[in-house]
């Protein structure tokens, strides 16, 4: 079965089909509308910054890695002297994780951070998710905050990425230029990673798009894989371990803002993007049960701040959503980076459905395994 790349939202197959209630354990869960707060008035706010401190810690549940997540929020815990414990997990199973917490009555996480809008939504319309409305919500662009309570933090690119010590100089032109079918060239066999469409909303693009593509589409993948390529459920160690250490020589489905950190490390990375080039956005909300609910509005209101998001694209190489911020990354001085051909694309994200998306997934792992 061949579905529309239009037809889908990023959702696991292991994550349940949500409806009006959720059923956990035997049990159902009335879903409750979401709660809308803020923005807060100079006092109020003092008065949350209080709150928070006396709170003294907070949780966030993340999809990007956690070294990337740990540097940019040592800005907050300067800040403000609250400790952020992370934990890290691929986008469907931060989902299901979150999913099963909010319904079962056991709270843990204060933020939550996805790159599946599908999944901010539903979060939202179950009574999961705050829709806190933070003080700089006017600076950033509206069209990437999801159902009133997902944030921006930055956004991710899909990208080809490859070791160039692993590569010879006319392959890695092709690479350069987005070109899929350079994977499959002898040279390579044996030596190509492909992240799976479960590990976050850019991967799932990538592999939509690749359907989708007349010239490629299911048979491309599957003759991938059957010329030795290697599937992996996440791009962060793939990429800082497999691809950096050169054991994989190139990789499919794999962030930019993933491959970025390592270049700027020092990792003899380099990525080329397709056109068009998938993307999707991590997004961070507030849990409607945070067990510490002032630091984690808190974080939302610091994170969404032209300071933090500048600090994020530095650390990250990917580009945020705050009005006044201006494009200077690392990155754009590379004499080989090239930015993507024609921009890119967040379409494939809108109008779609949970079941569809189910069902991509399904053949997907049917398929490729």
């Amino acid at each position: 079965m061949t579905l529309n790349r239009r037809a889908f939202l990023s959702v696991s197959a292991l994550t349940l089909t949500t409806s009006a209630c959720g059923v956990i354990m035997g049990g159902t869960i009335d879903a409750k509308p979401a709660k809308r707060e803020g923005p807060l008035n100079d006092a109020e706010f003092e008065a949350l910054v209080k709150n928070a401190k006396s709170e003294g810690s907070v949780t966030l549940y993340c999809v990007a890695g956690e070294e990337t997540m740990r540097a940019w929020v040592r800005g907050f815990q300067e800040q403000y002297g609250i400790q952020v414990a992370i934990y890290r997990a691929t986008v469907s199973d931060i989902y299901r994780r979150f999913k099963e917490e909010s319904t079962s009555g056991r709270h843990l996480a204060d933020a939550v951070s996805m790159s599946v809008p599908a999944y901010i939504q539903d979060s939202v319309d179950q009574g999961w998710a705050v829709q806190y409305r933070t003080r700089a919500h006017d600076e950033l662009d509206p069209t990437l905050i999801t159902a009133d309570a997902g944030y921006p933090m930055y956004a991710v690119i899909t990208a080809i990425a490859w070791n160039e010590t692993a590569v010879d100089t006319a392959l890695q032109e092709r690479l350069a230029q987005g070109d899929y079918t350079a994977l499959g060239e002898p040279e390579l066999k044996d030596r190509v990673g492909i992240v799976g469409p479960t590990a976050g909303g850019t991967q799932l693009g990538t592999h939509l798009a690749i359907v989708d593509d007349a010239h490629l589409g299911w048979e491309y993948l599957e003759k991938l894989r059957s010329s030795g390529a290697a599937v992996f459920e996440s791009a962060v160690p793939f990429v800082a371990n497999d691809l950096s250490a050169g054991e994989y020589a190139a990789g499919i489905g794999v962030p930019d803002s993933v491959a970025i950190p390592r270049i700027y490390e020092g990792a003899p990375i380099r990525i080329g993007y397709p056109d068009p080039a998938p993307a999707s956005m991590h997004q961070f909300f507030v849990s409607a049960n945070a067990p510490h609910a002032a630091a984690g509005r808190l974080l939302l209101e610091w994170g969404t701040t032209r300071e933090a998001q500048t600090l994020l694209a530095e650390i990250t190489g990917g580009l945020v959503a705050h009005r006044l911020w201006r494009d200077q990354r690392p990155i754009r001085a590379k004499s080989w980076y090239r930015p993507p051909a024609n921009g890119i694309d967040v379409a494939w994200q809108q109008n779609l459905n949970l079941d569809d998306s189910d069902t991509f997934i399904q053949e997907w792992l049917d398929r490729i395994g």
